[in-house]
């Protein structure tokens, strides 16, 4: 006797039951099946893993289906709900299902999305050196790494300098190996001992979050001379999260969080999705709005031609903007302003396998290069047809790390003794820079 006729025997013997017990089981195995099949996989979809063990649950209560008889699967289902709900309790107190590893690093705030957390305390990544204790990072009232306040008015002595930047600009173990940290004492040494540099660094802010913050927060703090050190993440992003040129780090996520949360509150949304909402373990297999993001995600690569010469260049142009914003915004206020374009992983000479890795895929490598070699010319062209003059300059930073690949721990983070290497070239850069010497004495620039 064949298995089919075996199958088709046990199949003739079964309960109304049984096919109740499958006309449930069986859907949502086929839509688990399909979604792991689709997946890219465990590194980039969170609800992977999630998915592959409902599945075997599943394939499990179906196996029980078939093996018991009338009394076994009556009690079938109420078993299926039974574990659904402990499920449930153990999701939930595991904490957010395939929550982003950096939340702690983030906390939203009107006009620039979000800062870091306030009054918060979190961990340098071991990559960046120093022990323990020297990586703990500590945050201010307002999210940022300043662990002095800010004297408002300034003091008449103090010569201010405001670094705005990502990650880049925040990292470093301690304070003082951060690259603002650097270029303070780098001035002290050099004949700058009331030079005062603060940190204004944050995980993932591109240069439209950097103009954000300068004029609606710290362009009324006086500066003498902003500093930003970025691109990196202006450039990398659009690749990465969303290819809108000029957004925030994945702001489309932001979106339809929103549009979730919105939909939630209204009567109409109590539903499957409403429940997909509520629900941790409906969260951590559906991901709620997983396939909205990624969906919506892919459908506004292909809109905009992700990779194309015209998204480049509007990518390109986006920070040439803002830079020049910046400048301008900076000038206004009596104050210099220096972006210095920083290096990344995929700019160096010659990388190995691992690196080719972090750095991305063939056509971002090359995209990302492409941009690279475009963006003095950019920019320039665009602070000088706002009138930049001789209060503002842009530094081209991008082949200082070119020949040291290992000086990454990422595609675009660098460790302590690479932050010295950093903060001292840019220090050198100002102290040449005769518009800041000029200011020297009391008020430390002229007003």
């Amino acid at each position: 006797m064949t298995i089919v006729s075996l199958v088709r025997s046990a199949l003739a013997r079964k309960s109304p039951l049984f096919f109740l017990n499958n006309l449930l089981l069986g859907p949502i195995a086929i839509w688990l099946a399909i979604e792991i099949v689709l997946a890219d996989g465990f590194h980039r979809s969170p609800q992977f893993p999630a998915r592959v063990i409902a599945l075997g649950c599943v394939a499990i209560f179906g196996y029980l289906s078939l093996v018991l008889g009338r009394r076994g699967n009556a009690r079938l289902l109420p078993c299926f709900i039974a574990t659904g709900l402990i499920a449930e309790v153990l999701v939930r107190a595991l904490g957010p299902f395939g929550a982003s590893g950096d939340l702690a690093w983030r906390e939203p705030r009107p006009y620039v999305m979000f800062v870091g957390p306030e009054n918060g305390r979190t961990l340098m990544p071991s990559q960046v050196g120093a022990t323990d204790a020297e990586r703990v990072t500590r945050f201010n009232t307002e999210g940022f790494r300043i662990e002095t306040e800010i004297g408002d008015p300034k003091p008449i002595n103090e010569l201010r300098i405001f670094v705005v930047g990502g990650s880049t600009v925040l990292a470093g173990a301690p304070l003082a190996n951060t690259i603002p940290g650097v270029i303070e004492s780098r001035l002290h040494e050099n004949g700058l001992p009331q030079a005062r540099v603060y940190n204004f660094g944050v995980v993932s802010f591109v240069s439209g979050q950097e103009l954000a913050l300068l004029v609606h927060h710290l362009i009324d703090l006086e500066p003498d001379l902003v500093i930003a050190y970025d691109g990196g993440n202006d450039l990398i992003s659009p690749w990465n999260y969303d290819p809108r040129p000029g957004y925030p780090f994945n702001f489309f996520a932001w979106e339809e969080a929103i549009k979730e949360l919105s939909a939630n509150l209204r009567p109409s949304s109590k539903t499957v999705g409403g429940l997909a909402v509520d629900s941790a373990v409906l969260q951590a297999i559906i991901g709620t709005t997983d396939w909205t993001i990624r969906g919506g995600l892919d459908d506004e690569r292909q809109r905009l031609n992700r990779g194309g010469e015209a998204w480049k260049r509007a990518v390109l142009d986006a920070y040439a903007r803002n830079i020049a914003a910046m400048c301008k915004v900076a000038r206004g206020s009596d104050a210099l302003f220096a972006a210095f374009f920083q290096p990344l992983l995929v700019y160096s000479n010659s990388l190995d396998r691992l690196q080719l890795q972090v750095a991305g895929d063939a056509e971002k490598v090359r995209g990302l290069r492409e941009q690279r070699a475009l963006v003095p010319s950019v920019v320039g062209a665009r602070m000088q047809a706002d009138g930049a003059g001789a209060r503002c300059r842009f530094t081209d930073l991008s082949g200082l790390l070119e020949g040291e690949p290992a000086a990454f721990w990422d595609e675009i983070h660098i460790d302590n003794a690479h932050n010295q290497l950093i903060g001292r070239r840019i220090a050198d850069e100002l102290l040449e820079w005769g518009a800041l010497r000029s200011g020297r004495g009391d008020p430390p620039l002229p007003r």
